[in-house]
């Protein structure tokens, strides 16, 4: 069934400008910006190639089709997108803030800056980007980028900073509801045992995108192997049968069996599921050594969480909905493991990669300094100002408390969960301390965009 799509306002480039020489109540900015209306544009985003299994993935701006259904899943709720975007701007921003204090070192923010700006590059700076009911240029981010990054490097004191932003930047706070919040879920690049080889220890695959169209294929002892030099002859592989299994046909079923697919196994089928919600990870092989993995492509389905048909079903509560609890649930209940699992048909396809963890938007991310959001609302690239809660981690990794940050952060990710005005996904990093914090995260917090004034 094809989602209803509500109609959406936009601004010109050349009306946005105007709006940062003009100092008007916001009534007479509501009224301006009503008169100012035009014809409404699609929210679609980008669409994916079709040449899905590149001997290198294809980055983001190199004049291809990408679509943004993306890699990652989440086991939260997704938002409805039947309501109006309401995004305005702050004019009182210094006031409602109290500053820009950045809880993290400006080393980490520089990096995720030239991350990014290294893939923005290759853009065309004149193509239009969404934020919320306006519409900007790659141009234009990327000079808020440039302009942000030369302030960092000037090192002023804090108030003199502060006073700098609110001069060179407009401010939008987005969010929902009377008070502009945002939901905050968490993701992370996990490091999990596997091997290149099956065994009796490492018995699950996980699998790269089938190749479309024409296959050499040849048999050997009984078995068809796919891709051969030496193949004997060609098969023509539907394109669409595929995308049409699920994961109860592909893991429990065998369905892309004896096809030469599989990047590696793993020891543990919990493992590989939340591997496919991550959408990215780093294999430690037997030897000790590393390989990267990250989302390649994925099936027809969408997101079904798990967590919440467990919910319903009434074996775990709603507190425990976390990663961490799911995984003490089929821990001592292991033969409902693959019951619940196949209840998400969604299935992700990984790579190999030598880089690090990499957004839909091109970069590589930093942990801490990246987010993910609805790229039919935000820009890939966007500069952000974020005050929300984090936890903190005992020597055990058990979180022993909260306490409040304030950052700015670059979106530059998104996933097939995170929908709607008001959601956002923080990227933790790798490994187990990042894992134990992003996997109980679920905190409401402010989210403010930065655009350079003309």
């Amino acid at each position: 069934m094809l989602k209803r799509r509500e109609p959406s306002v936009f601004l010109s480039e050349r009306q946005f400008n105007s709006l940062s020489k003009i100092r008007l109540p916001i009534p007479q900015l509501i009224i301006l910006g009503f008169f100012s209306l035009i014809a409404s544009c699609s929210t679609q985003g980008p669409s994916r190639t079709s040449d899905i299994y590149p001997d290198k993935p294809k980055r983001y701006g190199e004049k291809r089709d990408y679509k943004f259904d993306y890699r990652k899943d989440r086991l939260r709720t997704k938002e409805k997108e039947n309501e109006p975007l309401d995004i305005q701007p702050l004019l009182k921003s210094i006031a409602d803030l109290k500053g820009f204090a950045d809880d993290m070192d400006p080393a980490s923010l520089e990096q995720a800056i030239k991350n990014q700006l290294a893939v923005m590059f290759k853009q065309d700076p004149d193509s239009p980007v969404r934020l919320g009911n306006f519409t900007l240029t790659h141009g234009r981010l990327v000079e808020t980028l440039e302009a942000f990054q030369i302030l960092l490097q000037k090192n002023l004191p804090q108030e003199e900073f502060n006073k700098k932003v609110s001069e060179e930047f407009l401010l939008y706070r987005v969010g929902k509801g009377k008070n502009k919040k945002v939901l905050f879920t968490g993701y992370y690049r996990p490091v999990i045992p596997a091997s290149p080889t099956p065994s009796t220890q490492y018995r699950f695959p996980i699998y790269q995108m089938p190749r479309e169209g024409f296959h050499s294929v040849k048999r050997q002892g009984g078995i068809r192997l796919v891709g051969s030099n030496s193949g004997i002859k060609q098969i023509r592989q539907s394109t669409e049968n595929w995308r049409n299994l699920t994961r109860e046909e592909i893991d429990n079923k065998g369905a892309l069996n004896h096809q030469g697919l599989e990047v590696a196994w793993l020891e543990d089928e919990l493992e590989r599921y939340f591997l496919h919600i991550q959408g990215s990870g780093i294999l430690e092989f037997p030897d000790g050594t590393r390989q990267g993995v990250r989302y390649q492509g994925s099936n027809n389905y969408s997101y079904n969480s798990i967590g919440k048909k467990m919910i319903r079903d009434g074996v775990i509560t709603t507190s425990q909905g976390s990663m961490q609890e799911i995984k003490k649930y089929f821990a001592k209940n292991p033969q409902d493991t693959s019951k619940y699992l196949s209840q998400n048909k969604r299935y992700i396809f990984f790579s190999l990669t030598d880089e690090g963890a990499i957004g839909s938007g091109g970069g590589e991310l930093i942990g801490g300094r990246s987010i993910a959001t609805d790229k039919s609302i935000y820009p890939a690239g966007g500069l952000v100002f974020v005050k929300v809660r984090q936890p903190v981690l005992d020597t055990n990794n058990k979180i022993k408390s909260w306490k409040p940050i304030s950052r700015f952060v670059i979106d530059q990710d998104t996933g097939s969960a995170i929908r709607g005005k008001a959601r956002a996904d923080l990227y933790f990093g790798t490994g187990k301390k990042a894992g134990a914090k992003a996997g109980h995260y679920h905190e409401k917090g402010e989210v403010y965009y930065l655009v350079k004034k003309n």
